[in-house]
């Protein structure tokens, strides 16, 4: 026993002179990057299939939401958190969504990538 401590010793004691074969990255810039990802994923325009909703998603991490029924716009600011979506309108109302499979779940309603959405970024 005292023989597999002194050899091991000596391995721990030997590495110090040997350099690594390879550098290594840590693991909190990977986590960045993949949260970038997500990031990228979110953004632009989201309507609902009958067009009655549209939301767009900015870089800036704010967002404009458009209904056919209201002449209102709605803004706020949303963050992501992986597949993980969090608004909050700057009249203070919550939600969460959750985006699978290129659909943007937020409550009852599914969002679908919009090309055709009236442009959104000119209103304030």
């Amino acid at each position: 026993m005292p023989l597999t401590n002194m050899l091991q010793s000596l391995s721990h004691f030997a590495a110090g002179f040997v350099a690594s074969a390879r550098p290594t990255r840590s693991l909190e810039i990977a986590m960045v990057d993949e949260a970038d990802a997500f990031a990228r994923a979110a953004l632009g325009r989201w309507a609902t299939e009958d067009g009655a909703i549209v939301i767009e998603l900015r870089p800036d991490g704010r967002y404009n939401k458009a209904k056919q029924a209201a002449p209102d716009w709605y803004h706020g600011r949303y963050e992501v958190d992986r597949s993980q979506l969090y608004f909050e309108s700057d009249s203070g109302q919550v939600a969460k969504g959750e985006m699978r499979r290129g659909v943007l779940r937020i409550g009852e309603k599914q969002f679908h990538r919009s090309r055709l959405a009236p442009e959104l970024s000119s209103q304030p």
